[in-house]
């Protein structure tokens, strides 16, 4: 099984790094300094799941074409290059790949699927701390990593128990669900709630909670999301309100999420996964006549 993984950044590169580890036919598509340090020394792994060790793709390069069609591809690109991403992976994708996005956001094949020619489309979701430390260094920090697949109109090809049983051997937890759409929404409650909040705020945990007002918000901002979930037939979990705000309660200090620190830290808008995140709350929002104006606040203030 010929399986690519697109985008080698600090997820990208902790799944594609264990699946080298243990699948001789793992190929990279990557970019810049990162590609350069792996076709020097392979891509050097820190994990405190899997531990340390360097693994060497059999092949990698910039250009899809280079690496031919894969039976699996796993996309771990960043949603503002999605697009531009889609077009760049087509030479890896044929009529049987089976492409499963490993990003932010919620049911992204719904977004790739203008963008890719025909093929076996899952969903994905990923809980894992990792980043690129340096290029050609991965490191995960802290607890354990596990993938959730499945495809929008719940079949179940073999193709995705066989990626799902691939990953497992390589040490990352994966399980298949019919119910792929209600995970991903799920996660992106979870993930986009923290988000908007500290984007709202502009601080991070700390500020937020110094506020007397701050369970009222976030209870808000979750509801926001799961009114336009219900409206899109996706019924979450009634504690998922008081599970998500017992968390944030929990948070240190000085958390924040990786979208808050992008923005913080003066990167572009545009370049930062603001429109991904924030504003497809808010575009879905609106297709489904539901008021999200804590998200639409926190849009208009960052995006400029």
């Amino acid at each position: 099984m010929k399986v690519g993984v697109f985008g080698i950044g600090g997820i990208g590169g902790f799944v594609g790094g264990a699946l080298a580890r243990v699948h001789g036919e793992t190929y990279f598509c990557a970019r810049g300094e990162n590609l350069k340090a792996i076709r020097r020394g392979g891509l050097r792994v820190e994990s405190v799941q899997l531990g340390n060790f360097t693994a060497v793709p059999a092949g990698i390069s910039e250009r899809a074409a280079d690496l031919g069609v894969m039976d699996v591809l796993i996309v771990a690109c960043k949603g503002y290059d999605l697009e531009a991403s889609c077009a760049a992976m087509r030479p890896m994708i044929g009529a049987r790949t089976l492409v499963i996005p490993l990003l932010n956001g919620v049911v992204v094949s719904e977004q790739m699927e203008p963008f890719l020619p025909p093929c076996l489309l899952a969903d994905g979701t990923i809980r894992v701390f990792s980043h690129l430390e340096a290029p050609g260094v991965v490191v995960q920090t802290a607890g354990q990593c596990s993938v959730v697949l499945g495809m929008k109109d719940g079949s179940r090809p073999a193709a995705l128990d066989a990626a799902a049983e691939l990953l497992n051997r390589s040490g990352i937890e994966t399980k298949v669900t019919d119910h792929i759409v209600r995970a991903s929404w799920n996660k992106y409650v979870t993930m986009g709630s923290n988000s908007c909040v500290f984007c709202w705020y502009d601080g991070p945990a700390g500020k937020v909670l110094a506020d007397p007002d701050h369970e009222k918000v976030i209870r808000a901002v979750i509801g926001e999301m799961t009114a336009v979930a219900a409206a899109n037939g996706v019924d979450l979990p009634a504690s998922l309100p008081d599970k998500l705000l017992d968390a944030f309660e929990r948070m240190p200090a000085d958390t924040v999420t990786s979208l808050y620190r992008d923005l913080s830290a003066g990167k572009y808008p545009a370049r930062t996964e603001l429109d991904h995140i924030i504003g497809r709350m808010v575009r879905l929002g609106r297709e489904t006549g539901v008021p999200v104006p804590y998200h639409e606040a926190a849009y208009e203030k960052w995006r400029k």
